[in-house]
């Protein structure tokens, strides 16, 4: 017996990739399919073999895909320094990926890694994307409206540390996040949902729940912060970003008397949020536009970055910040609904059966995948005695299983909007929204 995981192999390309080459020494686990269908998964176990001097454990796998191309690559495994899996690019090029470089992956004992692959010859796009993804790729994106897109998103972005909260909140039931809002946008993420608290007399984001009579949850993030990394961030990537406002609380007025923002208290936030730099004002009457229709030129063709907010509760007057970048939920028109659950198995099925009937042709409407786990009552009572996994370590289980099956559940029909997570560790999300954008288009 040895150490085993697997490995996505991920084909969002309009061609099949053929097995041309095959090798391995020591390693206990090495079936890789002779064909990999275009738009498919197949999912490898990999076991390298731990009875005899493991640094001599390797295997090689060769993929040519099929014509017109005579691209090729060639999966490997190598435990010189510990194991490792990864990509040479022997006869392919990709975007921030040279012919003869080589990607590694890393490995996970019984967990995932991912090789994705989309796109067509001379364009061909993979795992480790540029930054600036949707300006890379706007030649292909860019006349498409946002309902024909798919893009990476953060739920709870701003609960990526604690910085305050109630005496049973923990890192465990309230940080949904491993990186903050400057990391997932580096990592690709464009949607972000952001619950605005008052803490303080300051604004930050906050996770919070009401538990009998009383609030239970902690702040992450300042505002003030996330602004200023969105800022620098569009400052240097003119990408679209969109914020989404919702859950907002004041947790000034006592523990058992958290209330929603008065119309005070919302102009105060929106004064602040105004500061965001490549605020998008849409073109006619923006009180009414449906962005959703717009294409993704309209929001940064020409090279140029643009924010968009939206506000979800409908309570709040937005008086002149209606016209200067701030939005109605109505007007970005998304279904958005969890799973409610922290089985894996009951939250997909859930998740592509809301797909398939939301989204059964390209211009249904606006979805968002909510491939979230949620904490039950003992799963948040668990973590003051840390035996309950934490949120992270659900983003963690349920997340490979979207590398898995989401493509595979994909038609050029029928494919979600929003790839919403927590738990973004790596730029791999937006790997599989290129491969998803690139598939429906090919």
């Amino acid at each position: 017996m040895g150490q085993g995981g697997y490995i996505n192999l991920i084909n969002g390309s309009p061609y099949a990739w053929q097995q041309t080459y095959k090798h391995s020494y020591q390693m206990n686990a090495w079936g890789f399919p002779s064909t990999v269908a275009s738009g498919k998964v197949q999912t490898v176990y990999v076991e390298w073999d731990e009875a005899h001097t493991t640094k001599d454990d390797a295997g090689e796998v060769t993929y040519t895909i099929s014509n017109p191309t005579s691209s090729s690559f060639q999966i490997q495994a190598r435990a010189t320094s510990g194991f490792m899996l990864q990509n040479w690019f022997s006869n392919l090029m990709t975007q921030n990926n040279a012919v003869g470089s080589t990607l590694k992956f890393g490995w996970k004992h019984d967990g995932y890694v991912n090789f994705i692959l989309s796109g067509s010859e001379n364009d061909f796009s993979s795992s480790n994307p540029p930054v600036s993804w949707m300006q890379k790729n706007i030649g292909s994106l860019g006349p498409r409206t946002l309902r024909h897109i798919t893009i990476p998103g953060s739920h709870d972005a701003g609960m990526s540390v604690r910085t305050g909260g109630t005496a049973g909140s923990f890192p465990c039931n309230t940080l949904t996040q491993t990186n903050s809002i400057a990391g997932q946008l580096n990592a690709g993420a464009r949607y972000f949902d952001i619950r605005p608290v008052i803490s303080a007399g300051e604004y930050y984001t906050g996770h919070y729940s009401k538990i009998g009579d009383s609030w239970q949850g902690g702040n992450g993030q300042k505002i003030s912060e996330i602004i200023a990394q969105v800022n620098a961030f569009t400052s240097a990537n003119r990408e679209l970003v969109i914020l989404n406002l919702s859950h907002d609380l004041n947790t000034d007025n006592g523990n058992d008397n958290y209330t929603p923002f008065t119309q005070k208290e919302w102009d105060n936030l929106f004064t602040q949020l105004n500061t965001t730099s490549n605020l998008f004002v849409a073109p006619g009457d923006p009180t009414t536009v449906d962005l959703t229709t717009l294409s993704l030129n309209q929001f940064i063709g020409g090279n140029r970055a643009a924010v968009v907010m939206i506000v979800e509760p409908t309570s709040p007057s937005l008086g002149a910040f209606s016209r200067a970048g701030f939005y109605r939920y109505a007007q970005f028109n998304a279904y958005n609904s969890y799973s409610n659950t922290n089985d894996k198995n009951t939250m997909i099925n859930d998740q592509l059966s809301k797909m398939r009937s939301v989204r059964s042709n390209p211009d249904g409407q606006y979805f968002i995948l909510s491939w979230t786990l949620t904490q039950d009552a003992e799963d948040v009572v668990g973590c003051l005695i840390e035996v309950a996994p934490s949120i992270v370590d659900l983003g963690l289980e349920a997340n490979p299983q979207m590398f898995a099956q989401l493509l595979n559940s994909v038609t050029k029909s029928t494919y979600p909007n929003v790839l919403y997570i927590d738990s973004i560790d790596s730029s791999d999300v937006t790997a599989l929204a290129m491969a998803i954008n690139n598939y429906i288009n090919s």
